[in-house]
């Protein structure tokens, strides 16, 4: 369920999140110190299915739902590969008379494409990846969202359970990229999605 967010509570999930999403990454690099190299490389296909929960910033409102997503990626170096990604949510929201904000469903959509980088040093690895593309937010709604050009971060490990089936986790954050230069200190203006979900992925 959401409601409205007042700027402090923006300011603290804001900052919370990219915390927590450091904090992942910082982990994932000093874990990798020891042992063989299992990333995928160069000339092969990773395809991955995510799982996990995503808030949106719209509306003033800030709920959280359930997100997923379906990420291919192609090696074209050792350590970089071109990805692509097609990324879901939906959001319960309750009414509000008062503001006129609308009960129900908040659903978003995005397609993506960028890179990956993987940090291809052991059996836990570490990756960022980049992307642009276009989101769609509607549903429940006043400022709906046809389609608007984004960039979305990411960080993440992938720990590999063979050599070709590994799962992890992904930290995603999705935003407008003029917003954010025009509001850095918040990590862009609304609407923006960030995401932590579970991956699993095949090799091939």
């Amino acid at each position: 369920m959401g409601g409205e967010a007042s700027p402090l509570a923006h300011r603290m999930y804001s900052r919370g999140s990219v915390r927590l999403a450091a904090a992942f990454v910082a982990f994932s690099i000093w874990a990798a110190t020891a042992g063989n190299a299992w990333a995928a490389g160069r000339d092969e296909w990773q395809l991955s299915l995510r799982e996990g929960a995503a808030r949106v910033s719209v509306d003033g409102r800030t709920p959280w739902g359930d997100a997923t997503a379906l990420d291919l990626e192609y090696g074209f170096l050792d350590a970089w590969a071109v990805r692509a990604s097609l990324e879901g949510s939906v959001h319960s929201v309750s009414g509000n008379a008062q503001t006129g904000l609308p009960g129900g469903t908040i659903h978003t959509g995005a397609a993506l494409v960028g890179v990956t980088y993987t940090v291809d040093i052991l059996r836990l690895v570490p990756y960022f990846d980049l992307e642009i593309g276009v989101v769609e937010i509607g549903g429940a709604v006043v400022a709906r969202v046809p389609h608007k050009l984004v960039s979305e971060l990411g960080a993440g490990g992938d720990y590999f359970i063979t050599h070709r089936v590994t799962a992890g986790l992904s930290f995603q954050y999705l935003y407008g990229p003029l917003d954010l230069l025009e509001n850095p200190r918040e990590f862009g203006n609304s609407p923006f999605i960030f995401s932590v979900t579970a991956r699993l992925s095949w090799i091939f």
